[in-house]
């Protein structure tokens, strides 16, 4: 069950802020939003202000609006016609790629926010990242996520005070405090002087992270969005060209990352939270039709061609991007499953 909120409270927001995007913009530039619902399903609440209802939903995962020229509104007497100016349709090229980029736009946005609070407000502690076999801390019962809180009663603040006092204990038994899943426990370890750079070592990676000011936090967190994105881009590209095996994660596979980071604390669950916000971002701007990378691309196409495309056309690319789509889901959970079983 707890699993099942998690995922919910990670999910739901990201989606909801994406379409939070679309109708900030969407209502900017004045074309009319018959509906902005919080999550889907059937209505648990509903209620008018101006001309736009919005609505509480029974699944609290996301949420959708509904705009006029795009979308039929409840109430007939709230259409709009095909001449009015608060159609989507008759806005021009660029308000049009505003309203839809707008979303995948406040999932980046989000990303950065996320970040820069990660950033600013989370302290992690020397905590092992990985264990070399048949080294000290191996034989000693170290394992990774383990946080070491002291070393012989000293206690540790960072990874430059533990290899001070490690390096200076070459075949010393040291008692090390850690914390295992909540719980603290003392283990042996012995530091042994490695031949091959003549360091006196325990055998583990350690990671750290120190608090930032707001200022540093923030720039961290937009470069670490910038740099996660172009990582996330040119992986994309390696697969599509064959140079890298395509690796991709469903919705199980979503909910297994979820959970581990749940169980690893709510700093991890919040650096996840910007991480698949800014996968949420990129995936929407695919120029597959039913995206909204798609719909950008068929407004540029009709821009390029100085008329509109006819109707019928766009239906069938919006039914081979939902194939298309429909494919891509699949392929994904089928290596969720294959790498589950």
């Amino acid at each position: 069950m707890s699993l099942i909120l998690t995922f919910v409270l990670v999910l739901g927001p990201l989606i909801f802020f994406h379409e939070l995007g679309h109708f900030l913009v969407t209502k900017a530039v004045g074309v009319k939003v018959h509906e902005f619902a919080l999550g889907i399903g059937p209505a648990l609440f509903k209620r008018r202000w101006g001309e736009t209802v919005y609505s509480l939903r029974i699944l609290p995962l996301g949420g959708f609006n509904r705009v006029a020229g795009l979308d039929e509104p409840d109430d007939p007497e709230d259409e709009v016609s095909e001449t009015d100016d608060r159609s989507f349709l008759n806005r021009p090229l660029w308000q049009r790629v505003a309203m839809i980029a707008a979303g995948p736009a406040m999932n980046f946005l989000l990303a950065i926010l996320l970040l820069s609070g990660y950033f600013a407000f989370v302290v992690i502690p020397p905590t092992v990242q990985g264990v070399v076999p048949n080294s000290p801390a191996h034989q000693g019962g170290l394992l990774p996520g383990d946080v070491i809180l002291q070393v012989d009663g000293t206690e540790i603040t960072s990874i430059t005070e533990l290899n001070q006092v490690v390096r200076s204990k070459e075949g010393v038994p040291l008692d090390l405090l850690i914390e295992r899943q909540g719980q603290r426990q003392t283990l042996q370890v012995t530091p042994q002087r490695d031949p091959g750079d003549d360091v006196v070592r325990l055998g583990i990676s350690v990671w750290e992270k120190p608090r930032l000011g707001l200022w540093d936090s923030v720039r961290v967190g937009t470069l670490r969005t910038w740099q996660m994105t172009w990582d996330l881009v040119m992986a994309l590209v390696g697969m599509i060209t064959g140079r890298v095996e395509a690796e991709l994660s469903g919705p199980i596979g979503i909910v297994q990352v979820v959970g581990q980071s749940a169980q690893m604390g709510g700093a991890y669950v919040l650096f996840l939270t910007a991480v698949l916000s800014i996968n949420l971002g990129l995936f929407n701007l695919l120029p597959i039709p039913v995206l909204d990378g798609g719909w950008i691309t068929l407004f540029i196409w009709e821009a390029l061609r100085g008329k509109p495309i006819p109707a019928e056309h766009k239906g069938t690319a919006q039914m081979i991007g939902l194939v298309l789509l429909l494919a891509l889901v699949l392929f994904a959970t089928a290596q969720d499953l294959r790498r589950l079983f």
